[in-house]
């Protein structure tokens, strides 16, 4: 059996027609990337690697700016993390750096502070000009909040814990609409279930109102004896026109020992401006399939994973607009082979869809070798019979990247007579005895 080439080392110190395409970035330059958003436009793709940084990359030439801390290789290794949760199609991406809300300029390379309180950016409008996230105190808690045009930070209203019937502790930002008009999110509640709410724009054009839909489906009570069907209502996504949410549901319904949930985990897709849920077809799902959703598109196309419990694999789902059921994606795309291949090694995480449903990013298991598994970040074009062709480059891809000791931890300065084990551009890991 194949193994990641990071088992050992990172996970240790710290996830139609005939004419669709895969295009992936090539692993040879970096075997640990992990895409989690791209531009509207399909060019840029984005997110974060295993070592703490934050990335932007060119899909089409193959060219990747990286944001690090100063402090990644340091003994000082508190909030360093960097990662970009959105970017445009000017190549400016935002997220987070040093534990601080932070803009990513692919052009210039450089990465900027939009917040010197703890905060993070989730998502944006399209053309950047509001900014949706979290702040967080002392106790870890989030609150909601914007960023306008003019850079000043807006909190997003709340309700009481009386309002909600249960206890919060802060709310989530997960996705906004591409004007921003629209932003899903969900509570922090004691059980990790995230319930849905939607902030609206108001007629102003400057504030925002909060909905909970989700308060007509959750059953928040402890003993789960409420009137509502579910025990999980987790928005995941929303489309660019704000129309539909993405939601991953969990039926509280058991069998007769009480215990064994008799629908499992399924996924649902819920219209914003109806106020309607609609529950879809998940095949086999139970106590061994769980169904989760990352992305839905502006006709309802929702994309995720399913997840087998017996043998934690996870595949690629979509369930296509007008469709009530959700299938394995490698049956709706059966000429883009990678699918299948990602699936089959066990790991395959599509994680957003643009709005006009053309192109899907994700990173999933590629083959590196015969016996070596490394992360591989791609971009599906489902319309496109032209898309790019897979772009390889094995620049700099013996120069390398990082050190680290036996415990997994980076090491700035190696000496001395230890057993460290270095990281090559090209995804290979090697021990060597420095002395």
């Amino acid at each position: 059996m194949k193994k990641f080439l990071l088992s050992a080392v990172m996970l240790a110190a710290c996830g139609a027609a005939s004419a669709q395409k895969l295009t992936y970035y090539p692993w040879t330059s970096n075997g640990y990337l992990q895409a989690i958003t791209c531009s509207q436009d399909g060019k840029y793709i984005a997110g974060e690697d295993v070592g703490g940084q934050a990335f932007i990359a060119n899909i089409e030439t193959g060219a990747i700016k990286y944001f690090a801390s100063d402090k990644l290789n340091s003994d000082d290794e508190q909030d360093v993390d960097a990662c970009v949760n959105s970017v445009n199609n000017d190549g400016v991406g935002y997220g987070y750096f040093e534990g601080k809300a932070a803009r990513f300029d692919f052009n210039t390379g450089n990465s900027s502070l939009i917040c010197e309180d703890p905060s993070l950016v989730r998502t944006s409008s399209n053309d950047g000009s509001l900014l949706f996230g979290v702040t967080y105190n002392s106790a870890y808690e989030q609150t909601p909040c914007f960023w306008d045009a003019a850079g000043e930070k807006n909190l997003l209203p709340t309700f009481s814990d009386d309002v909600l019937g249960y206890e919060s502790m802060g709310y989530k930002i997960l996705q906004a609409s591409a004007d921003g008009s629209a932003v899903v999110g969900g509570v922090v509640d004691n059980f990790a279930s995230d319930p849905m709410v939607i902030w609206r724009r108001n007629s102003d054009d400057k504030t925002y109102s909060l909905q909970i839909p989700s308060k007509r489906f959750f059953d928040a009570s402890f003993e789960l004896n409420g009137f509502q069907k579910y025990d999980m209502v987790k928005a995941e996504a929303i489309s660019g026109n704000g129309k539909w949410v993405a939601l991953s549901m969990h039926d509280k319904a058991t069998d007769d020992t009480g215990f064994t949930p008799l629908y499992g985990q399924v996924i649902a897709r819920y219209d914003v401006e109806a106020d309607t849920l609609g529950i879809i077809d998940c095949p086999d799902a139970s106590t061994e399939l769980f169904y989760y959703a990352s992305g839905i598109s502006n006709d309802g196309t929702i994309i995720g994973t399913i997840e087998n419990q017996d043998t934690n694999g996870t595949t690629a789902m979509i369930c296509l607009a007008g469709s009530n059921k959700a299938q394995n994606m490698s049956d709706a795309f059966p000429g883009v082979k990678e699918i299948q291949t990602m699936d089959a090694n066990e790991y395959n995480m599509p994680c957003a869809i643009t709005a006009d449903g053309r192109y899907i990013v994700g990173y999933g298991y590629v083959d590196y070798d015969e016996k070596n598994l490394c992360l591989g970040s791609y971009v599906i074009d489902t319309q496109s019979a032209t898309a790019v062709e897979k772009v390889a480059s094995a620049e700099n891809s013996g120069k390398v990247v990082a050190t680290y000791n036996i415990e997994g931890k980076k090491l700035v300065n190696p000496n001395g007579n230890r057993l460290v084990i270095n990281r090559f551009a090209n995804g290979k890991v090697v021990k060597r005895i420095v002395k």
